[in-house]
């Protein structure tokens, strides 16, 4: 009978662990750096606000920086501040290659990197790429005009601007680039998104792995 009791007593302590022990939360996103990241709802999905701003992978590994012409085809997963300045890196976050993109590490954990489908789904949810980009620009930062900013969806994008393969760094304040996680076909490019100060429309091309672009995640589904 004592054996009974024991095998009782060590289900029952099994069950009150099991029980007790909980999911993690991923609600508030931290990324490698231990940066925290606001969110906001669009529709089904929940984003990001703001460009992710990490140097380290959300398994600690850190990533390379990499300056000037030094950016010149790096194949590993690297990163870059526009201009090599990192006050830059504070306010419209950091430039990634898509190498440190396909690491699938990236974002924070409970996260990922925005795909394809996901920005096709907030274009769709926002009424359709003509006027997207207007309700997901920032009202602020952006060089006149900011054509149709109205920040409706609370992302408040930031133009980026962008690092080009051969080191040079275009645009801030003009344009912003972020890239997809999704490979394009043919499999040497990667969707991309973009935003202009002198249009309200989401533009979306294939890019090469080569360039740096910002990068926004949204939360993994339960």
């Amino acid at each position: 009978m004592k054996i009974r009791n024991y095998i009782v007593l060590i289900i029952s302590a099994s069950l009150a662990l099991t029980a007790c022990k909980k999911e993690p939360d991923y609600s508030v996103p931290v990324d490698g750096d231990g940066n925290k990241y606001a969110t906001v709802v669009i529709g089904s999905q929940v984003w990001m606000v703001g460009e992710l701003r990490t140097t380290t992978l959300n398994d600690g590994t850190p990533l390379k920086q990499l300056k000037g012409a030094d950016w010149k085809a790096p194949t590993s997963p690297a990163y870059c501040y526009y201009n090599d300045d990192e006050s830059n890196g504070a306010v419209y976050g950091a430039l990634y290659n898509f190498a440190a993109v396909n690491t699938g590490q990236l974002a924070p954990k409970g996260w990922h990197v925005a795909t394809h489908e996901d920005w096709n789904k907030l274009a769709a949810y926002l009424g359709g790429l003509s006027q997207a980009g207007g309700k997901l620009k920032a009202t602020h930062t952006w060089l006149s005009p900011n054509e149709g900013a109205t920040n409706e969806s609370g992302l408040a994008l930031l133009p980026t601007g962008y690092r080009d393969a051969d080191g040079t760094c275009e645009g801030i304040g003009k344009v912003g680039y972020w890239w997809t996680a999704t490979i394009a076909p043919g499999g040497d490019q990667a969707w991309m998104r973009t935003l202009s100060n002198i249009s309200a429309k989401l533009d979306g091309n294939s890019s090469a792995f080569t360039l740096g672009f910002a990068v926004l995640c949204v939360k993994d589904d339960l």
